[in-house]
């Protein structure tokens, strides 16, 4: 049997490295002011910067208790945050609203590490959800 750390499925090792958690999980001055823009408490700011470096690494968002508490704990301290402030998005709506502002920092060209990507020459781009069509055009 494969192990999941084998899989396509992005995982968090078991062991997280010191310098995985520096190179991967420590937020830059700017990741962070945006942030801290973006939301009302210091609580939701770390939701979202925890979000925005956990999507950055593996392209997806775990759950909150798939997060190991070295990884929270290095967020934490990059923020400056006392011991008693924990992740917390506020409601579930607040929650899908982080979840979207990550997505469209992560799609502009102008972020650091973006997904975003010229459509390949000859390659439709549809309009309504900006994603590049599975076939060629042909005309």
């Amino acid at each position: 049997m494969t192990w999941i750390e084998r899989t396509a499925y992005p995982q968090f090792k078991r062991l997280t490295s010191a310098r995985m958690l520096h190179v991967f999980f420590t937020p830059s001055p700017e990741e962070v002011a945006w942030a801290e823009k973006r939301t009302g408490s210091p609580e939701s700011c770390f939701a979202l910067v925890l979000a925005l470096k956990c999507f950055q690494k593996m392209a997806r968002f775990p759950s909150p208790d798939e997060i190991p508490e070295v990884v929270v704990d290095h967020v934490r301290r990059c923020l400056e945050s006392a011991e008693d402030v924990w992740p917390d998005h506020g409601s579930s709506g607040s929650a899908k609203a982080h979840r979207k502002l990550v997505r469209q920092r992560q799609a502009s060209p102008r972020s650091c590490g973006g997904w975003a990507r010229p459509a390949r020459p000859g390659w439709k781009v549809c309009s309504s959800s900006g994603r590049t069509a599975s076939r060629r055009s042909t005309g």
